[in-house]
């Protein structure tokens, strides 16, 4: 890998690939919160593709990442990550998206661990109306979580709407005592954000979350856009979050592939909120975190 001298080694725990070979990977584009036409445009003119990736990561000091499935284009429709990720495994390791409450789940799952490889697997909705999460923890979905439990894969979990939540973090909790070895990564940190601004965002119902230690909390870009609405530097707030939650639980994703900057920049940012932390919590949070969770031969 070239590395400028002197600059950390980052393990990027969020990135999203995706290839514009619309007849070999179909999309599935509805509901895309940038609209299909937008979307489509923006697949065709600058696919993120493995090979992409890793040009932007070697220029930036990234050591390896997770490829996290792309819901927007993709759904449930791995192939293109299977893909992508088997062709690479020294570089990219794959995080999964499954229908946790289909009873094909299980099996497909396991196929997908002995097969290819797979490290992961992301679960992502939002309440029913009657405010439970069945896609996170029905019964069925919990056959699935096991056969997680059983491969020591991370379970990654993104709950909408984008507001720190009692109800679903109250579940997450619960998961993480029934399934007391699985690593548990909640996605964009479980979404900080309002309160005392002396919380920095971090708000109680998130801070009660560090009694599980299997609860792992990923922080990205999409935060530091939202933080930057809220007027909270991004500095100050990964120092809490490191003297809350532990350097050795707290991690870095860029979201490349959704959020739509340049990477160097993203890597920037990401070295520059960890400006606080001495050079033992640095090397957790931008490196070593991530990859204990994510990287193939280290977990």
């Amino acid at each position: 890998m070239s590395q400028q001298a002197g600059r950390e080694p980052i393990y990027d725990a969020h990135a999203h690939v995706f290839t514009n070979d619309a007849a070999r990977y179909p999309m599935d584009t509805r509901n895309a919160r940038e609209g299909e036409d937008n979307l489509r445009r923006r697949i065709a003119a600058e696919p993120i593709t493995a090979e992409r990736l890793w040009q932007w990561w070697e220029a930036s000091g990234v050591v390896a990442g997770a490829a996290v499935q792309y819901n927007t284009i993709y759904k449930t429709d791995n192939r293109y990550l299977l893909d992508a990720t088997y062709a690479h495994p020294d570089k990219l390791s794959a995080v999964v998206i499954l229908d946790a409450q289909d009873p094909e789940t299980p099996a497909q799952l396991t196929r997908m661990v002995i097969e290819r490889g797979i490290v992961g697997l992301r679960l992502f909705g939002y309440p029913d109306a009657t405010g439970a999460y069945p896609w996170l923890d029905s019964e069925a979905a919990l056959r699935t979580w096991a056969v997680a439990d059983r491969f020591g894969l991370t379970m990654v979990v993104m709950y909408a709407p984008g507001v720190a939540s009692p109800a679903p973090l109250a579940r997450v909790g619960s998961l993480a005592r029934r399934f007391p070895r699985l690593r548990i990564a909640l996605d964009h940190f479980g979404w900080p954000g309002g309160g005392d601004p002396q919380q920095l965002g971090l708000v109680p119902v998130l801070e009660a979350m560090r009694k599980h230690r299997n609860v792992y909390y990923k922080l990205t870009t999409i935060n530091f856009r939202m933080f930057d609405q809220a007027g909270v530097d991004h500095a100050a707030f990964v120092r809490r979050a490191v003297d809350v939650m532990g350097a050795d639980h707290v991690m870095w994703g860029s979201d490349v592939g959704n959020t739509q900057e340049s990477y160097e920049s993203m890597a920037a940012q990401a070295r520059a909120s960890a400006a606080l932390l001495d050079e033992t919590e640095r090397r957790l949070f931008l490196c070593d975190t991530a990859r204990s969770l994510f990287q193939r031969g280290d977990r």
